[in-house]
């Protein structure tokens, strides 16, 4: 099954084995540098800050006294010990590995437990990151801008760019073109760089970008 990355960004991820756990949703998607397989999902988790000390408000005194005259204000409302303090949090990006993925479904990627991680794997690189990259050739030319990365879900990999603009702006058809990934073409730079006969190996039809 060919899907796109933006089929599963935003859905729900509900765990198989807790069904009280929070509730979050896929920010991103991360892939391998190299081999393009997909490594883990990116969610995002606020928490209370506890290593911050909590931002004191102003206290009732200093609601309470008239700054022109230094004379009590009677129609200042009580300060509760809730109207004190101001809570800090702080916001964590985790990561699932993709091989805890077990299913997508239409609004939901349900998981096998809740292991996750906080480090930031090294030899990933985020799909976010790729969007909007122009791709060129070897000699300079450019191929089109990526719109989205197109997924075979069946090998949890990603096989292809969906591509705008470029050198057919001009042709007959405005519509997206496909182009499947090879093993040379580094995604973690500027632009992605092509061989130049990838230019020439365009599709229209989504299909036809599935591995020869």
């Amino acid at each position: 099954m060919l899907i796109f990355g933006k089929d599963i960004l935003k859905k729900k991820i509900v765990s198989s084995e807790y069904d009280e756990a929070p509730e979050h949703k896929v920010e991103d998607i991360l892939l391998n540098k190299k081999t393009f397989d997909l490594d883990y999902l990116i969610y995002l988790e606020k928490r209370p800050d506890e290593d911050r000390v909590d931002n004191r408000m102003e206290t009732s005194m200093d609601n309470v006294v008239n700054s022109s005259g230094g004379q009590v204000a009677m129609n200042t409302p009580p300060v509760t010990d809730e109207d004190t303090f101001e809570k800090n949090y702080t916001t964590e990006t985790l990561y699932i590995p993709f091989k805890d993925v077990l299913e997508l479904s239409e609004d939901k990627v349900r998981i096998s437990g809740i292991d996750q991680q906080y480090h930031d794997p090294i030899d990933s690189i985020a799909t976010e990151s790729i969007i909007h990259k122009k791709v060129k050739t070897e000699s300079g030319d450019t191929v089109g801008k990526v719109q989205d990365v197109v997924i075979d879900w069946d090998t949890r990999r990603v096989i292809g760019l969906s591509l705008s603009e470029g050198f057919w702006a001009n042709l007959v058809s405005d519509a997206n073109r496909y182009m499947r990934l090879e093993d040379n073409m580094e995604l973690a730079t500027e632009h992605i760089i092509v061989p130049d006969h990838v230019k020439d190996h365009l599709v229209e039809d989504l299909r036809e970008v599935q591995p020869r």
